[in-house]
């Protein structure tokens, strides 16, 4: 298989060890750093296809390094952590985390989640690419959403820059012209298109849409339905 990049923020050094070995087996090209500091030097320097990020680490809060990195980049990232309230997993979720994966863990659990979203991811990646002569354009209540700069933009001036997981969720409530979209229909869409695997993610997104739609001053366009899903409002 392709040599894809990881890189393992982890202060344990016995895991570390033991993630390390058996993503090497399967011919990963991994590197591992056991600190924030170290984190913030290897993410500037190099590029990586995923990222496994630890919340405890000895000199930094994981979650404010997820924070940091969601500003520059979009590359995947699992949060792994022994670190389980549902405040931290939701947290995680908010910030752009594509999964949290509970320790204690199955390495090859870990590795089987790996290889299954980056190979969705790059086959998503070839399919936007052979769209981009093309780019997805969506229009609703004043907004344009562009697939080419995955953004959503406004008649009155007002631009949002958006997450993949984001722009993903908009622009297929969007297709759905204003009808109705179930969690389960708008989860299968997203699991392809965005490595989304969870409810609580969609949540999150939807939630991360809301406070930057009313960051601009003006409402948010996504209805909720409570236990059937959403909407877009569309006129």
């Amino acid at each position: 298989m392709e040599k894809f990049r990881v890189l393992l923020v982890e202060d344990d050094e016995s895991l570390c060890q033991v993630v390390t070995d058996f993503f090497d087996m399967f011919g990963y090209q991994i590197t591992q750093v056991q600190s924030g500091d170290a984190f913030s030097q290897v993410i500037g320097k190099q590029v990586f296809d995923i990222i496994l990020l630890d919340l405890n680490l000895p000199d930094a809060d994981g979650l404010e390094l997820l924070k940091a990195l969601r500003e520059e980049q979009q590359v995947l990232l699992y949060v792994v952590s022994g670190r389980q309230d549902d405040t931290s997993r939701l947290r995680a979720y908010e910030l752009g985390a594509d999964d949290f994966i509970a320790k204690p863990f199955s390495a090859r659990e870990l590795e089987l989640k790996v290889r299954n979203a980056l190979k969705r991811h790059l086959s998503t990646v070839s399919s936007v690419q052979s769209r981009a002569n093309q780019p997805g354009v969506f229009s609703f209540q004043g907004w344009q959403l562009e697939e080419a700069t995955r953004s959503v933009c406004h008649q009155q001036g007002d631009q949002i820059p958006l997450t993949r997981g984001e722009y993903e969720l908009l622009a297929f409530l969007a297709d759905a012209g204003g009808a109705v979209v179930t969690r389960d229909n708008l989860l299968n869409h997203l699991e392809y298109a965005a490595d989304i695997y969870s409810a609580e993610t969609i949540t999150a997104l939807v939630y991360r849409l809301r406070r930057k739609f009313a960051q601009t001053g003006l409402d948010s366009p996504i209805v909720t339905l409570s236990r059937v899903g959403y909407r877009l409002e569309v006129c």
